[in-house]
This record gives C-alpha cells, structure tokens and sequence, in this order.
C-alpha cells in the first residue's frame, strides 16, 4: 500500500503544480491583455473628444448662420478660453499677438464676418469689442 501511496502523492502533486503554472500563465495572459486594452482606450476618448470638438464647431457654424451678425458674437463672454471662442466663433480671421511692459500676454482676434474683436490676457477673455 505504500507505493499506491506515493503513486497517489505523486499524481496530486504533478495536479497541484500544474494548476499552479497554468494559473501563472493565465494571470500573465490576462495583465498583459489589460496592459494593451488601454492605447485602444485611449484611441476611443481622443476620438470622441475630437468628435465633441467638430459637433461644437458645427453647431456654432449653424448658430451664426441662422442669428443676425451682431447676435453671434454676443454669446461670447469674459472669463472664456480661447477654445471656448473658437468651438462658437470658429478660427478668427487676424490674430495680433503683444506682450505689455507688465508681462501680460494679449491677443486681439478679430472676426471680421460678425464685427467682434474678442481681447485675451493671459489666455482668458477680457474684452469682446
């Protein structure tokens, strides 16, 4: 009986480790495939912001259209960003760069279609003329 023993021993052994290994392979199998999951991920959202982007642009194209020149420029506002600007003005036609004796970036984007010049410091909206 001692050597059905062993032999029995030996087998739950050789199970066990193999268990082991396969399980090994299985857990490396799957961390890699969460590793390569994520550029996909990252290829979908930068999709999807591009995407956001061109529906905004759209819908401040359709909105300039459809209001009197002197409306679209109004919904542009202090405090913005300049892509705030551009998702509802689009691209401006001039821009005119100038840093003052105080150190404060400006920018002047003129629009000539709807009559607005919008005036950033430091990359903010400060005025709409």
């Amino acid at each position: 009986m001692s050597a059905g023993r062993i032999l029995g021993l030996l087998i739950a052994v050789a199970v066990v480790a193999w268990l082991v290994r396969s399980q090994g392979i299985l857990l490396t199998s799957s961390g890699s495939r969460e590793a390569g999951t994520s550029a996909p991920m990252d290829k979908a959202r930068a999709a999807a912001r591009a995407t956001n982007a061109r529906s905004a642009q759209t819908e401040a194209a359709s909105r300039s259209l459809e209001s009197p020149s002197g409306e679209a420029g109004g919904s542009v506002s202090e405090n913005m960003t300049p892509e705030q600007v551009r998702a509802l003005l689009g691209p401006p036609d001039s821009v005119d760069s100038a840093t003052g004796e105080d150190g404060v970036a400006r920018e002047r984007w003129t629009y000539k279609q709807v009559g607005k010049t919008v005036v950033f410091e430091n990359g903010i909206v400060v005025r709409v003329e």
